[in-house]
């Protein structure tokens, strides 16, 4: 889904994620040690962060930036 995802922020030019998508983020997130909690308006919060809140959007774009990591280590 990372590829299918790149490609179309790459070619479309924006950044809209489906439900679906954030919660395979959320979950890959998670099998990393990265707990995430929804926020009533709609961000997320990464456990031990309080202070800072995440769209959706930048929820995915973390989640793709450990997958590559992941992937280059």
């Amino acid at each position: 889904m990372a590829d299918v995802i790149l490609y179309r922020w790459s070619t479309e030019r924006d950044t809209w994620v489906s439900a679906s998508e954030v919660e395979e983020a959320r979950a890959y997130l998670a099998r990393q040690g990265i707990t995430t909690s929804a926020l009533p308006d709609g961000r997320f919060a990464l456990a031990g962060e309080s202070a800072r809140a995440f769209g959706a959007e930048r929820l995915v774009f973390l989640g793709l930036q450990q997958l590559r990591g992941t992937r280059s280590a």
